[in-house]
């Protein structure tokens, strides 16, 4: 019976290893051994102020989270972090009887790059993060995404970056 239970764990992690399965935490560092970064100053290609700041921190505060990499001062770091924010909207998404929207959606789209000595190791990828809410009019809408709802995404968007980071490269 011993021999079974061992030779079941055996098969079970050599069937885990050839799928490609990795354990949490299994990538050690980014893209060619990068552990220490450095994030430029964001891009905010919207007319929607101060979104850069806000995902800029988010992002630091996201990768300061991660043990497998430290953000450090740009002539210390072996890669560096660009992002541009290219897309920031609010429309609604769904209408009550009345006709009148009642649930209105905060979608920002930015393009992410990881540069190693000058090089793009990520280039320009695209993602985007979005979140629904109710509002119950367009005015109140505007003003619930400015002041709530935009920085919930911003800080979805900033998790989506460093998975894509560690993960999809």
């Amino acid at each position: 019976m011993k021999k079974l239970k061992i030779l079941v764990v055996v098969l079970s992690v050599l069937f885990l290893y050839s799928c490609g399965y990795n354990f949490v935490g299994s990538y050690s560092s980014l893209p060619n051994g990068i552990d220490k970064v450095f994030v430029e100053n964001i891009k905010n290609l919207t007319s929607e102020p101060n979104l850069q700041t806000y995902l800029k921190t988010d992002i630091i505060n996201e990768l300061q989270l991660d043990s497998r990499v430290s953000v450090v001062d740009k002539d210390r770091a072996q890669g560096l972090i660009k992002v541009a924010i290219t897309n920031y909207d609010v429309s609604a998404s769904s209408f009550g009887n009345s006709g009148f929207a009642s649930r209105y959606r905060c979608t920002i789209t930015a393009k992410v790059s990881l540069l190693q000595d000058g090089k793009s190791i990520i280039k320009d990828k695209v993602l985007t993060s979005y979140k629904d809410f109710n509002a119950n009019n367009e005015v109140n809408a505007t003003e619930i995404a400015r002041n709530i709802t935009s920085k919930d995404v911003l800080k979805d968007l900033s998790v989506k970056i460093k998975d894509e980071l560690f993960v999809n490269f």
